[in-house]
């Protein structure tokens, strides 16, 4: 644990072992098949004529040979896709199955799945993906590894259709408001910088001109704030008229004792929390137990996505670590989205975040 999207190239990761899109024969004559071969070398096309014949769905590991990035590689046959009515997928969870239960025999820790064509078979890249992320994420539910799914673009969502427009048309929407509040904003930074010259000018004529300088007030974190002003302001005005709304705290509660007030309150277990989170164990016992952990904000909405906080106590959690959802952040709108339409699958919001080119969610 967790899942990750990324978007790279196979010689700038690292990895127990990368999974390789192959044919019946092992023939390494196609994409991705084809590199793998390439740069692992003659060795390795010798133990794959061993092989002889990759029945679809079946798995087979090898050594990684000359590419040494990577300790094993984990050879696939996927279906050959027609139209998506002749059991393609299941033959393509088969796959993601067999490679979980090679990697679990070989103790690999760590997994690179390329998703770049899906294959060589023609299979669409948002249905195979979703294959794999939900085939990987029950399988994880009992077993620690850390997988990366290797695209070749953020244009991937292609059965992702449905979600993805509704998401796209709510931003786009609410584009022309974030555009002006981004331009408010700018506007005002430049009048306070035009004030600090102005400051800078007087304080030159020497102390008789000095006016009172303006009391500091200390930040709650060293790390940097991630809202404007603008957005704190907004905060305090549209978000809840009434403070009695907010779930009442002790003045003294940290995020760590906030996270495992709320665990408690929701009837859940950790495991069941890091892992909607995608998050792995050591490091959620780490903000367990540490009283002043400070979580990055992806960190912390993951931990309200685990537990499917509403929007109220999602607020609440925030608020614990310094941070806030705004409505002038394209991140912020997303969670706001998914959490307001009870969407809780974080592997299904991180596709979109990619997509949008934002942060993702959990590790």
């Amino acid at each position: 644990m967790p899942i990750k999207i990324r978007k790279d190239h196979l010689r700038n990761l690292k990895a127990d072992a990368v999974v390789n899109p192959s044919d019946h024969f092992l023939s390494g004559l196609n994409a991705i098949d084809r590199q793998i071969h390439s740069e692992a070398g003659p060795a390795l096309d010798l133990e794959c004529g061993k092989v002889y014949y990759l029945n679809s769905g079946s798995a087979v590991i090898t050594d990684s040979y000359g590419l040494g990035n990577y300790r094993y590689i984990i050879h696939i046959c996927g279906p050959d896709y027609v139209n998506g009515n002749n059991g393609e997928e299941k033959v393509l969870k088969s796959c993601f199955e067999e490679v979980l239960k090679l990697a679990k025999a070989n103790q690999i820790a760590s997994l690179v799945i390329p998703m770049y064509d899906s294959g060589t078979f023609g299979f669409p890249k948002g249905k195979a993906i979703r294959i794999a992320s939900d085939t990987i994420s029950e399988y994880l539910t009992d077993y620690d590894m850390d997988v990366i799914l290797l695209v070749d673009s953020r244009d991937f969502l292609d059965s992702r259709s449905g979600l993805y427009k509704e998401i796209s048309t709510y931003l786009n929407k609410l584009k022309p408001q974030r555009e002006e509040k981004t331009k408010a904003e700018s506007k005002d930074k430049k009048k306070e910088k035009n004030a600090s010259h102005a400051q800078q000018a007087i304080h030159s004529f020497g102390p008789e001109y000095e006016e009172e300088e303006e009391k500091s007030v200390p930040l709650l974190f060293d790390e940097e704030l991630s809202y404007t002003a603008a957005d704190a302001e907004l905060s305090q005005t549209e978000s809840y008229p009434e403070a009695s709304d907010l779930p009442s705290f002790e003045p003294d509660e940290s995020f760590s004792e906030c996270l495992i007030r709320m665990i408690d309150e929701k009837e859940m277990e950790d495991p069941q929390v890091y892992k909607s989170a995608n998050i792995d164990r050591k490091h959620f016992n780490h903000i367990k137990n540490t009283k002043n952990y400070r979580p990055k904000k992806e960190t912390a909405v993951a931990l309200a996505i685990g537990m499917k906080l509403d929007m109220k106590e999602t607020d609440a959690l925030l608020e614990k670590a310094g941070f806030l959802l705004s409505k002038s952040s394209k991140f912020d709108l997303i969670i706001r989205y998914c959490i307001e339409h009870s969407i809780y699958d974080i592997f299904r919001i991180n596709e979109i975040l990619f997509a949008e080119d934002q942060k993702t969610l959990g590790c």
